[in-house]
């Protein structure tokens, strides 16, 4: 019955939102996702990139309306992307099961085929299992985003595969009876060990709402590791709830906004060049493939490049190699893509020093 009247009030407020509803086709599944463009969106700029997670049980409906991103969103200029979880939930520590991890990744490449986003400053956040998955990300798709917030979730896997130091932005309750707060220490102490990160500064903040039962304290670790911080912002008497958040459904922090707090810890970080794939979004030289989608065959064109010898790599979006051509001469040739399932690829053209990678649709 709580859930009932909690999701009439969602719809209630949602009635006023922007979000649109979208999905694609990953992994034989539909995936489906609501995105919100901030005001005055211009696709002759590029955008910074937030996925905020839903929690176990929930959906992106929800997670919108809860956590009020959109209105920091319009703000900062950002656009916000809130995916939803098969059965609503997420995979937070399984190597095997549904591979969230991939569709984040393919999640990623999707907003950036159809908006303008800068893929050096994509950012992952969540509440409770939406939480507990922008940890999983921060272990193992590092490489393409550029920090993560988690509200009310903790670290529960643990096969990391680092490629930089990751920001990390922890917010967590006390009295939270569903998570419990005593987690919170091994999660903190996994990240500063990860960043190498000195001792820890703490900082009372000021109780500005006297009447929402509860206080907050800022642990600070900085300066760690290539630039990198960890936070943990400790609710004292909060329960399991987004700081900030009108929709009160339990002990929830009014003294800081989650959402405020979570884009200004983002905002001063971004991938280094060179990343994984980002590489190739900074490079002065594009190149030129067509038609998109494409069926059966592909043009590429390497244009400002005199001919060179050049070898040919097709990856899948979980990194698997899945087609391979040596020693093509020139600057402009066809690829076959017989026998390839529909979706997102990543085409990669090396030859010497120079080495070039974007997407591929295949229908």
């Amino acid at each position: 019955m709580k859930r009932i009247l909690l999701t009439l009030l969602l719809a209630s407020i949602y009635l006023g939102s922007q979000a649109q509803l979208h999905s694609f086709i990953f992994e034989g599944i539909e995936r489906t996702y609501r995105l919100h463009l901030p005001d005055n969106y211009d696709e002759n700029l590029e955008y910074p990139l937030v996925i905020n997670m839903h929690g176990l049980g929930s959906n992106s409906f929800e997670q919108q309306v809860y956590t009020g991103f959109d209105l920091v969103a319009d703000t900062a200029g950002v656009v916000v992307v809130y995916p939803d979880g098969v059965n609503n939930q997420w995979n937070v520590y399984q190597d095997g099961g549904v591979n969230d991890v991939g569709f984040i990744s393919a999640l990623i490449d999707t907003m950036d085929a159809n908006y303008s986003i800068d893929l050096l400053r994509v950012y992952a956040c969540g509440m409770s299992m939406g939480g507990f998955m922008s940890h999983r990300l921060a272990c193992q798709l590092n490489d393409r985003i550029a920090a993560i917030g988690s509200v009310t979730g903790l670290l529960v896997y643990f096969n990391c595969d680092f490629s930089r130091n990751v920001p990390i932005l922890q917010i967590h309750g006390t009295a939270d009876d569903i998570v419990p707060y005593e987690g919170v220490a091994y999660t903190m102490q996994f990240w500063t060990d990860v960043n190498g990160c000195p001792d820890s500064v703490v900082t009372e903040l000021p109780d500005i709402d006297t009447t929402d039962q509860s206080t907050v304290t800022l642990t600070t670790y900085s300066p760690c590791l290539e630039d990198s911080e960890v936070l943990l912002y400790t609710i004292n008497g909060g329960e399991h709830t987004w700081p900030g958040a009108k929709i009160i459904i339990g002990i929830t922090n009014q003294d800081i906004n989650a959402s405020v707090e979570i884009w200004n810890f983002f905002k001063k970080f971004s991938l280094p060049t060179g990343v994984g794939f980002s590489e190739n979004y900074l490079a002065k030289t594009k190149l030129k493939i067509y038609p998109q989608p494409a069926n059966g065959q592909l043009t590429i064109e390497v244009p400002g490049i005199e001919e060179n010898l050049w070898k040919i790599n097709l990856y899948d979006l979980s990194g698997r190699l899945v087609k391979s051509e040596n020693a093509v001469y020139g600057n402009k040739f066809s690829l076959s893509l017989n026998g390839l399932k529909q979706g997102l690829y990543i085409v990669e053209l090396s030859s010497g020093t120079k080495v070039f990678r974007d997407k591929i649709v295949v229908q």
